[in-house]
């Protein structure tokens, strides 16, 4: 006899049976904010570093992120605000953002050097000098063979290429 076992979290006639989804729930909302309170708090000790090594490498994206907030500003006041608002407060992913764009623009830009040096190089040659006599072969004194053509049956296949 086979016997059947089913898990439930919810009693199935507890008035009571919301509260173990309801504690499951809260557990994961809890675990998810320490994970991201976490994550947090290690870019923004990792966030100053990141930022000099981005004005290092290109100090154009820094400056034109903030032409860009101010252009927001002038055009759009009330999304302006919100994008300095979120700048501050979620600084370390703003720098860590900056800091990957200084690095794949850095990337591509040494690819396309490499790729321009690659096309600007020519390849080395030798000039040949032709002989007069380079690939001249004496006549051939040989009498054709006479091929002896067999009767062949003809069809109207055959008299198309005719």
């Amino acid at each position: 006899m086979t016997d059947y076992r089913e898990f439930r979290v919810g009693g199935g006639n507890s008035p009571f049976g919301f509260f173990g989804p309801l504690v499951i729930l809260a557990v994961f909302f809890a675990a998810l904010f320490f994970l991201a309170k976490g994550v947090f708090w290690l870019f923004s000790w990792i966030a100053p570093v990141l930022l000099i090594a981005t004005l290092i490498m290109d100090y154009t994206i820094v400056t034109d992120f903030f032409k860009f907030i101010w252009k927001l500003l002038k055009e759009n006041t009330i999304m302006g605000i919100l994008a300095m608002v979120l700048t501050f407060f979620g600084y370390p992913f703003v720098a860590g953002f900056l800091f990957f764009k200084a690095l794949s623009k850095r990337t591509i830009k040494k690819v396309i050097e490499k790729a321009e040096k690659e096309r600007d190089n020519y390849a080395e040659y030798e000039e040949v000098v032709e002989e007069e006599n380079f690939l001249e072969l004496p006549q051939l004194n040989k009498t054709p063979k006479q091929t002896v053509q067999q009767p062949s049956k003809s069809s109207e296949y055959d008299d198309m290429f005719k």
